[in-house]
């Protein structure tokens, strides 16, 4: 019995580690301090997403100094492929967190700089910001990331143009090119969210009953 405690402390102790979900890329073990008006998140908390409308964001416990330029960014991993992908275009998903799911952007801001123990801009994001917004009960892993911004970043042309204001682009997002300029997040922090009461009706398979379409 002794033994199993062990272990158990052990597991739970390396989860506590981890800022972001264990099935996801990429990872980190740095903490993103972000919070919904008076709600503060912790790693894995579940929120209304009526609470979501426009986050704050500050360093984390592991650390609190940025001196530099910087970059933010939510990811949704749990986007059912089934509601925008026909069959042959399935092998090019990017995988989400669980079996037939993919990803979606929710919001790309540069230029953030640390002020006053937060992370402002005074620039138009690259795609502006959506609230969580999963159309069923089934829940959906968000992610917000921190990135560095190196001076000699730049962003596709296509993304300055404003390309990920249209919807479909959103759609299907990779963070691979960006982890390739600027290196893996800094920082991560994710939650929860789903819409109590409303039944989810996806006929995909997955690994537990949590997620929707957007």
């Amino acid at each position: 019995m002794r033994t199993a405690t062990i272990i158990s402390s052990a597991l739970v102790a390396a989860t506590s580690l981890a800022q972001t979900p264990a099935d996801i890329w990429p990872q980190t073990k740095n903490n993103l301090g972000v919070s919904f008006g008076d709600i503060i998140i912790t790693p894995g908390v579940w929120i209304n997403p009526n609470d979501t409308l426009y986050p704050t964001v500050f360093p984390g416990r592991s650390t609190s100094s940025y001196p530099g330029t910087y970059m933010l960014m939510m990811v949704d991993y749990d986007v059912a492929d089934s509601a925008f992908a026909t069959l042959d275009q399935y092998s090019s998903l990017v995988p989400g967190r669980l079996v037939n799911t993919t990803t979606r952007l929710h919001w790309w801001g540069g230029n953030y700089t640390l002020q006053d123990g937060k992370f402002v801009n005074s620039s138009n994001a690259l795609a502006s910001y959506h609230p969580a917004k999963p159309a069923t009960s089934r829940v959906h892993d968000f992610t917000v990331f921190l990135f560095d911004q190196p001076n000699e970043y730049v962003p596709p042309q296509d993304v300055l143009d404003g390309l990920l204001e249209e919807h479909d682009p959103r759609h299907n997002f990779t963070l691979a090119p960006i982890v390739e300029a600027v290196g893996g997040p800094l920082a991560a922090t994710y939650f929860w969210s789903s819409t109590p009461g409303v039944p989810d009706n996806s006929s995909a398979t997955y690994s537990y009953a949590w997620g929707d379409t957007e």
